[in-house]
């Protein structure tokens, strides 16, 4: 390999690195804007993503986007994802591990807020395109904090996901 060669892989590792990095970026504003199309393209089409709880997990770009968007649209639900420290590992031409920092605020109006921070694990690959989606998302909370505010005898309502079974 000649040194213009060396050179041009480190340019192209280091631009698939920002290239990867920039869809979680593309992930959170997607989901703190509500931009479903947008969302939808983050991910390949048999996307795995486990979110940490069992009823958390869903398979297929599809169902996943049903799932985040019946959590996440209603007009009383108001979120920040702070992504960051990205570690980023390709392991072949057309593919990459990751590892990301999340902290979370999440505003359920008028009464609920949460808050917690925990890591994304990864994995992402680049399709036909050649754009980076993300093929694994895997979620683990550290930490997690509720607060609830109402009046009266009955508690606010919450997304159908913080309703489930495992919330309880």
């Amino acid at each position: 390999m000649t040194d213009l060669q060396a050179l041009e892989r480190r340019i192209r590792a280091l631009e698939d690195i920002e290239a990867i990095t920039q869809v979680m970026h593309d992930y959170w504003y997607a989901l703190d804007l509500k931009r479903w199309d947008a969302l939808a393209d983050c991910f390949t089409a048999d996307v795995e993503a486990d979110y940490g709880r069992p009823d958390w997990r869903h398979s297929g770009r599809d169902a996943l986007v049903e799932w985040l968007h019946a959590n996440e649209s209603g007009e009383r639900y108001k979120v920040s994802h702070a992504g960051h420290n990205p570690r980023v590992k390709l392991v072949g031409d057309d593919e990459a591990t990751g590892l990301f920092k999340l902290h979370d605020w999440v505003r359920i109006e008028p009464s609920i807020t949460l808050r917690s921070w925990g890591h994304y694990d990864m994995r992402f690959v680049r399709e036909a395109d050649g754009k980076w989606r993300i093929k694994r998302l895997g979620l683990d909370y550290v930490y997690k904090e509720e607060h609830l505010c109402y009046v009266g005898n009955a508690p606010p309502e919450m997304t159908p996901a913080l309703s489930g079974p495992e919330s309880k």
